[in-house]
């Protein structure tokens, strides 16, 4: 492989474009007046081959080798590789190999981009140096470029030397550079693994073990709380209970004693009845006393109307006096339930007192460990996201409020419950009644509604069933809905990291703060001209024609749906910077 001819187009002198050639296979002098440009052509091979030490070119920043006044320099160099015995690896098929090497200087003007073209493909600097050292050219080696009064120094070099000079013409060095590279980068993971283990061993592993034993401390807590919480519930469904089977006792009690009063009451109704009719017949017989004749027959008979009316009398003081008793008995009852209320209440207090002297240790506890739990969770939430419920669970934030908001509302609905339990108990038992005949007519009123409802619901259920709605094929079509928008994600980020990565990210477009509030990337911006020009396969030998045509504007330029100014953030010389580019309108 040897140089065919150079092509200079804005490198130092050489303004204009200006070829070489031709060059001889084996040995090339250049000749000319001084300041004719016999370095400069040196100096461009040097700088296509990829020469870091800039002062071998006598250049101090890649801005020097601009020609005055211009923006941009290329050199671009023909090799023959007709000989495929010193032909590159995987280059063997071609017969002629095209490498360009251009320079784009940068509006701050302190710093400028550079790029390499293999047979018109962009190709990134390390390949490039790897490609040349695959021959043996080398240019950063110390006697690649042998300068003016160096003769006599390479003359007198040590075997050593001349030793590491054939290598590197074979190309055998390269490999020991890079098996060198790779043994350190190996030392440095190697050493890093080591650091790693030990952070795992001193601080990870040790924590891990104590979270872990706090994890199962608190889910023998969270169990005792579920039997603490359910014997709490037996324990209150059993006093509900005992209240109801008191309280339907004595109901039953005073029904009894209800329809005694109201026999006795009967009763002495019939007696008063019959008190009238004696006072009446006392009346007639009074009347019939006055009559001599009849005065012995009404002396008999009214005997025994006195007798009868004296066995009356005393029947309704013996009533009277049943009423008082069963009277006295009701209030005795009345007031032996009352007993009964207060002394529920006194138990029930004792019985939260109890509650709460022998769970006082245990809420400590508890509140001990949850406030360890909560730090630790919030520990190992801060790297995933999340935080630990009451149950020593990870879930989401979301998550956890939701959970939190329907305990809040269980024990609402618990106080709720009992403060109902405590009203219905301290319930007038008279007023009870009342409430449960018109709980009986509301539960028919609700009945009605609850018939009225499976009514209309029977009636959408037929609605929608005619309508030939499927739910598993909604669920099926919105799962493949999901995918697919998942696939196209998936795919978009495959497209950036591609273009990110591809010749250090040049043929990306990368966009920082929009320069109008209503700027729309997918609307507002057509895409490089790289990407949408496409060549006619019998054109493709003229691809690099075009683009010198273009100066290089293929990678660089871009078309817009309207005249924005964009900004594109690339990396140069160690710092990023905002680039303006030039946009085109296109209707």
């Amino acid at each position: 492989m040897h140089i065919k001819s150079i092509q200079l187009d804005g490198f130092k002198s050489y303004q204009k474009h200006t070829e070489i050639a031709p060059f001889s296979p084996q040995f090339n002098a250049i000749t000319g007046y001084n300041g004719s440009g016999k370095s400069n052509v040196l100096d461009s091979i040097c700088f296509l081959l990829g020469i870091s030490k800039l002062d071998n070119i006598r250049a101090k920043s890649m801005n020097e080798l601009i020609s005055h006044g211009g923006s941009k320099a290329i050199v671009q160099i023909r090799f023959d590789n007709r000989d495929k015995k010193q032909s590159p690896f995987g280059m063997d098929h071609l017969d002629e190999l095209v490498v360009q090497r251009h320079i784009t200087a940068l509006p701050t003007g302190k710093s400028c981009y550079t790029g390499y073209t293999l047979n018109g493909h962009s190709a990134t600097t390390q390949r490039m140096i790897d490609f040349f050292r695959g021959v043996g050219l080398n240019v950063n080696n110390p006697h690649f470029l042998i300068m003016q009064g160096r003769i006599t120094t390479v003359l007198n070099m040590k075997p050593e030397e001349i030793l590491g000079m054939v290598e590197e013409a074979a190309g055998t060095k390269m490999y020991d550079q890079k098996r060198k590279e790779a043994e350190k980068t190996l030392f440095l993971k190697e050493a890093k693994l080591k650091e790693i283990d030990r952070i795992f061993e001193g601080s990870i592993d040790p924590r891990m073990d104590k979270l872990r034993e706090d994890r199962k401390n608190m889910v023998e807590v969270t169990r005792l709380q579920k039997l603490r919480d359910n014997a709490q519930r037996k324990l209150g469904a059993f006093e509900y209970h005992q209240s109801l089977e008191l309280s339907k006792r004595e109901m039953e009690h005073m029904e009894v004693v209800s329809n005694e009063v109201q026999e006795l009451n009967q009763r002495m109704e019939q007696v008063v009845v019959e008190i009238g009719n004696k006072g009446d017949e006392q009346q007639n017989l009074i009347a019939l006393r006055d009559n001599p004749a009849m005065e012995t027959d009404l002396s008999l008979e009214n005997k025994t109307k006195q007798e009868a009316s004296l066995k009356l009398e005393q029947e309704k003081r013996g009533v009277e006096e049943g009423i008082v008793r069963l009277k006295s008995e009701i209030e005795r009852t009345i007031k032996r339930i009352e007993n009964d209320e207060k002394a529920l209440g006194t138990k029930q207090v004792e019985l939260e007192n109890i509650k709460n002297d022998k769970g006082e240790d245990i809420d400590s506890h508890e509140e001990n460990k949850a406030l360890i739990t909560k730090l630790r969770g919030e520990l190992e939430g801060m790297s995933r996201g999340t935080v630990t419920n009451d149950k020593g669970e990870h879930v989401s934030l979301e998550t956890y409020i939701q959970e939190t908001r329907a305990q809040a509302a269980d024990l609402d609905t618990k106080v709720k419950t009992a403060n109902n339990r405590r009203d219905r108990i301290q319930a007038n038992l008279n007023r009870a009644m009342d409430k449960l005949a018109s709980l009986a007519a509301k539960s028919g009123t609700d009945q009605t509604a609850l018939a009225e409802l499976t009514k209309a619901v029977e009636k959408i259920t037929q609605q929608v069933q005619s309508l030939g709605y499927n739910a598993d094929e909604d669920v099926q079509r919105r799962e493949r809905e999901k995918e697919i928008t998942d696939r196209i994600r998936d795919l978009k980020r495959t497209n950036d990291n591609i273009l990110n990565n591809v010749c250090g990210g040049r043929y990306a477009m990368n966009f920082v703060d929009p320069p109008v509030p209503w700027f729309n990337y997918e609307r507002d911006v057509e895409g490089l001209v790289l990407h949408l020009i496409r060549l006619k396969p019998q054109y493709k030998d003229y691809a690099m024609a075009v683009d010198i045509a273009l100066s290089g504007s293929v990678s660089f330029f871009f078309f817009i749906s309207s005249q924005l100014y964009l900004y594109n953030t690339i990396k140069a010389t160690g710092e990023k910077e905002k680039v303006r580019y030039r946009s085109e309108r296109v209707e």
